[in-house]
């Protein structure tokens, strides 16, 4: 069984969703987007209470809900066993069950009966909440969805809706791994999943917890606290005043736990051994192993309802956490095939890149309009494509750019491997005390996608898909303005586009940097790349004949960032270029000149340095 469809509305950041997930999906997108709230809206779905927090005013959409105000979730499920409803009573009982459904696939299409077109056995259930305004509380539902197109508010007529049971919801095995997570107590008897693990294969160990408690409650003689020298003679003050007080005359014990079976199973706590040492508890060993061992554990109730025939449906919030990259990459693949559905959340390039390209998913929040897009429908085929070039040699670089608020896509690899050399030797020579005038803020807001052979449009085609802030950079030759027309013409065109001063490349941009102490500099720049330069007309042309050569940016780079004046530049150019991306409205910034109108398709700004800079 899985979830093959996802509405949300209402919910926190989310307005409205629609969202389409495959057997095995990954979740990428900006910090704040809502991604979380898209595995958060499963659990409350799915009857995962205790994994997500109480219900407040907060969780409402904008916060101040009214009498009308609902939170309204909906998913359609199917991978029903054996394609028939026959086989799932629970989940299609007559009276007490959900109303048969067909889903295409393909389009994901609802019909109310099977046929060439709708072939898969599909039921639709939902979570609604209210905020009650007196009590100052969520009220909270769930129930079978007969009718997405005539569904009303379940809150003003209960009786016309049948409510889904907890049972029911189990028989999906849906279990979430949040991003915050206790690991150290995963492993004991406060946690859900051990207790539900330990059912399933096999029951309490009931006679072991019996003893514990008889040895807790019943110490031998000579090993009870209130003996030992230090405690004798308090306990034996206290018994005396309660004698005093208290006709029956109590009698003060000491006992390690409550001498329940519960309080002894709380007590229960993890514990690791290294070698022939002493075993240690969890919480002193270093998150990794805790991490490891837990999920090893979520692994073998996973294995343990796969064995049993039964479905297991996992969301896992940022895998990546505490756990090293080869780690990470056997834990997402033994998970995926694991379970019969996995929804992944994360912000590792690596962890995504571990997924095929249709399965990772874009996520886009428009002022509360959130859309969830794969990267590409299918993945495709040829060894010349830029598209494959890109979705598989790239695609850690494709997707770290599309972490960010804003999108860049150059002209050339040249351009994106100037500006991250460029950025990062700025960042490596920046100490808490640096000067703002020399601290840039580029790559907390802006991701650069690599493109080659000019590739912009195609490039530019597959992210705008997915991303709506995205924006070109081009040369300032007459082939630079012809691409900037063909994207000018294309829907969507780019949200921007970046155009250097006439007849300039990044080389040139380069040279005018280090202008910033060309007489410091140069000789330095000509001694470590073993060439002859004297001036900076000589140096952009050398920088252009190493074009592709990945030393000599990273070695001019460290150089000028080494000189105050030459970072303060730097500095300037790219944080003129991240505020102009984030605001397209801006007329002109100190660096960058509008050339189009207001309300043009595609606003776009040409690099021009004052004279005085």
């Amino acid at each position: 069984m899985h979830i093959h469809r996802l509405k949300v509305s209402g919910l926190r950041g989310i307005q409205n969703a629609d969202i389409t997930l495959g057997k095995h999906s990954v979740l990428v997108g900006p910090n704040n987007n809502g991604k979380t709230t898209i595995v958060e809206a499963l659990a409350l779905l799915l009857g995962r209470d205790r994994l997500v927090r109480r219900l407040t005013e907060h969780d409402f959409y904008q916060s101040r809900p009214i009498e009308t105000s609902r939170i309204l979730i909906i998913a359609t499920i199917s991978g029903f066993p054996e394609n028939d409803p026959q086989h799932s009573p629970s989940w299609f009982a007559m009276g007490r069950g959900g109303v048969e459904k067909w889903l295409n696939p393909a389009t994901g299409d609802l019909a109310a009966s099977a046929d060439g077109e709708h072939t898969d056995l599909s039921v639709q259930i939902a979570f609604a909440a209210r905020y009650d305004l007196q009590e100052l509380e969520a009220e909270t539902i769930r129930f079978f969805v007969d009718d997405e197109a005539t569904l009303g508010d379940p809150f003003h007529d209960e009786t016309s809706y049948t409510q889904i049971s907890s049972k029911t919801l189990q028989e999906l095995g849906f279990f979430m791994v949040p991003a915050s997570r206790t690991w150290d107590k995963w492993i004991s008897f406060t946690s859900e999943l051990f207790r539900r693990l330990v059912a399933t294969l096999g029951g309490l160990p009931a006679t072991a917890i019996r003893d514990a408690r008889e040895r807790l409650w019943e110490p031998e003689v000579g090993q009870r606290l209130e003996e030992q020298d230090g405690l004798t003679a308090i306990v034996e003050q206290a018994n005396s005043e309660l004698g005093k007080l208290m006709p029956s005359s109590p009698r003060l014990r000491l006992r390690i736990t409550g001498t329940d079976s519960n309080s002894v199973l709380e007590s229960v706590v993890p514990h690791f051994a290294h070698g022939d040492g002493p075993t240690l508890p969890s919480a002193r060993h270093g998150t990794g192993l805790t991490s490891l061992q837990s999920l090893l554990l979520l692994m073998q109730f996973g294995k343990a309802r796969a064995d049993a025939n039964k479905s297991f449906v996992l969301a896992v919030e940022e895998p990546e956490l505490h756990i090293q990259p080869s780690q990470q990459k056997r834990l997402v693949n033994r998970l995926n095939a694991l379970c019969d559905q996995t929804i992944v959340t994360t912000h590792s390039p690596l962890v995504a890149a571990m997924f095929p390209v249709e399965a990772t998913y874009f996520v886009d929040n428009d002022d509360g309009q959130m859309s969830v897009s794969p990267l590409s429908k299918t993945a495709p085929a040829g060894p010349t494509n830029h598209k494959q070039h890109l979705f598989f040699a790239w695609r850690q670089k494709l997707i770290a750019a599309l972490m960010h608020q804003r999108v860049l896509i150059p002209e050339g690899i040249s351009d994106v491997a100037w500006l991250e050399a460029l950025q990062t030797a700025l960042e490596l020579r920046q100490s808490w005390d640096s000067p703002e005038d020399e601290q840039s803020k580029f790559s907390t807001f802006v991701g650069v996608v690599p493109t080659d052979d000019a590739k912009i449009a195609e490039t530019h085609d597959v992210v705008r898909r997915v991303h709506h802030h995205c924006a070109i950079l081009v040369d300032g030759d007459q082939a630079g303005r012809d691409y900037l027309a063909e994207l000018n013409a294309a829907d969507p065109s780019p949200s921007a586009a970046i155009i250097w001063q006439t007849d300039w490349k990044i080389e040139h941009v380069v040279a005018w940097i280090a202008e910033a102490n060309l007489a410091l500099v140069l000789p330095q720049l000509a001694e470590a790349n073993s060439t002859a330069i004297e001036n900076a007309a000589e140096l952009s042309a050398f920088l252009e004949s190493r074009k592709s050569y990945a030393p000599t940016q990273e070695i001019t780079s460290a150089i000028l960032m080494g000189e105050s004046a030459c970072r303060k530049r730097a500095a300037q150019l790219l944080n003129a270029l991240c505020d102009t991306l984030l605001d397209p409205s801006v007329q002109s910034s100190p660096l960058f000149v509008r050339e189009t109108e207001d309300g043009a398709v595609m606003p776009t700004f040409r690099f021009e340095p004052p004279d005085d800079v």
